[in-house]
């Protein structure tokens, strides 16, 4: 019997040190600084939009297929992000994952875009590279849909202009954790014109 006891109590200082080692590293990762370094092989609906440097770039078929998506809401894209992860202390081992995450584009401090990347993704300290589908949807501030940001976006894009100073990008992960999933409360400022 004082065996299992043994046996139970080495088991029950793991599970301790294994959930407190974890709550660490889900504060730290909430304290860290985060920046969006570069984003490849970016896809609406299954077109490269990367390789488009205006409308006329999109066959008849692409554009008609995007501009529904965008009326309708239904818009899927993915991409490749490289996340630059940089924590208020060194602590080489820190991992985090995340069983979902809601993003949202800001135009100018409006909300613009949004969506949920639903796949799993670990981040560690230093440079994460996430390969990511997702839903995009206009918001809906007061029940509206967020056009008007959308028009601004697309005009800066055909503009080719510098974007950073207009745009906002945040995150809102959810995390694993000992006692099961927890929604970080506040959205995460990935990339902001401040930091620019």
């Amino acid at each position: 019997m004082s065996r299992l006891t043994f046996l139970f109590s080495l088991l029950l200082l793991f599970a301790l040190a294994t959930g407190c080692k974890q709550a660490s590293d889900l504060k730290a990762f909430s304290e860290a600084k985060y920046s969006l370094k570069e984003m490849h092989n970016l896809e609406l609906n299954g077109v490269d939009v990367m390789q488009k440097r205006s409308p006329y770039d999109f066959t008849t078929s692409e554009g008609d297929s995007l501009l529904a998506s965008i009326s309708n809401n239904t818009l899927r894209a993915s991409t490749t992000l490289l996340l630059q992860v940089q924590m208020p202390e060194l602590v080489t081992d820190r991992q985090m994952t995340i069983t979902e995450m809601k993003w949202q584009l800001l135009v100018d401090g409006e909300e613009t875009l949004q969506g949920v990347v639903q796949e799993q993704l670990d981040l560690h300290e230093g440079l994460n590279e996430l390969p990511i589908q997702t839903s995009v949807l206009m918001s809906e501030p007061e029940g509206m849909r967020n056009y008007e940001g959308l028009s601004k976006l697309m005009t800066m894009l055909s503009l080719k202009k510098d974007l950073r100073q207009r745009l906002r990008f945040q995150i809102k992960p959810t995390v694993q954790t000992p006692v099961g999933e927890v929604e970080l409360p506040e959205y995460i400022t990935v990339a902001d014109p401040s930091n620019s």
